[in-house]
């Protein structure tokens, strides 16, 4: 299959790099930098759009998305940069072309924002004259601080349990609209190159939307979990690690953020907490729990640092 890859930094480059193995994959980036790197490793990369979507049959964007502060929502400006630019060189372009979003994007997005500019810019219409499918990402972005700490109580082979690739994600979520050609496409390209077949779930936009966020919040609620548990410890003289650790060899439990003490970071839970919690209030639930998550995270960030 040809697949051009639409932002390729971390996520993008990770998928595309995967994908190479048994595609005809080309790399689009806004960063001169980034393509450099990328040709310097032997792929076909661009900071082109209109070559790399009229030269491929599926796109795969990976663009990076914001919270803006207090707003419901998060600021969609770079993809709807992708989907006016790629509306304009869709015009030109013959045949059916598939474009799968692994941007994490608010619900109702892709269905509100994203299909409406394409058909704008296009002309053409969604699930006919092309396909838009929002697929998730669920890979690993861990500190290598946590890993060494829980790789000394647990051995290598967690590492291997905690570092999701895009070979070993733990589910392919597709979300779709009537047409079912462009789900097919991103279903056939993707299962086939993993090493294991994951369960699939195929749903409509907004559930795979909402499927992203409730992950990524679900793993931050845990981190501040075992912070708090952290803190109670420390005050009765209790060693914390040695009660998360077996605590968390419950199956049921597991071990993601049992090593606390430092607040998490990183480019994703932090934001994506932020946008569920604008996106809550802003239809009337109060988000009692995100809340407190937010809360401990930020008293931790002050008094210690963060590691995720």
């Amino acid at each position: 299959m040809r697949v051009s890859i639409i932002g390729s930094g971390i996520v993008g480059g990770r998928m595309g790099e995967f994908l190479a193995k048994r595609h005809q994959v080309t790399f689009y980036d806004v960063s001169e930098k980034r393509i450099e790197e990328l040709r310097a490793a032997g792929h076909d990369a661009t900071t082109d759009l209109r070559h790399a979507l009229l030269n491929t049959d599926l796109s795969i964007v990976a663009v990076p998305t914001n919270t803006m502060a207090g707003a419901l929502d998060m600021d969609p400006a770079h993809l709807l940069d992708v989907a006016t630019k790629s509306g304009d060189i869709l015009k030109e372009k013959k045949g059916y072309h598939v474009f799968a979003f692994k941007s994490t994007m608010v619900p109702t997005t892709t269905e509100k924002l994203i299909i409406p500019m394409l058909e704008k810019r296009s002309g053409k219409s969604a699930h006919k004259e092309f396909g838009v499918v929002f697929t998730p990402e669920f890979l690993t972005e861990i500190a290598g601080s946590w890993l060494t700490e829980l790789k000394a109580h647990l051995g290598p082979s967690v590492e291997e349990a905690f570092t999701v690739t895009p070979d070993k994600e733990p589910r392919l979520v597709i979300g779709e609209g009537p047409d079912a050609r462009a789900g097919d496409a991103v279903l056939a390209l993707l299962t086939e190159s993993f090493t294991r077949k994951p369960p699939v779930m195929r749903t409509d936009y907004r559930t795979s939307e909402m499927i992203k966020y409730a992950s990524n919040c679900a793993l931050a609620t845990r981190i501040s979990y075992w912070n708090e548990i952290y803190a109670v410890c420390e005050r009765l003289g209790i060693d914390p690690k040695s009660v998360a650790l077996e605590v968390g060899r419950d199956p049921r439990i597991g071990f993601y953020g049992t090593i606390a003490g430092k607040a998490f970071g990183g480019k994703c839970l932090p934001k994506d907490l932020k946008a569920l919690i604008a996106l809550s209030k802003g239809i009337g639930v109060e988000p009692t729990v995100l809340t407190a998550v937010h809360d401990v995270n930020e008293r931790l960030r002050k008094e210690r640092g963060s590691r995720e």
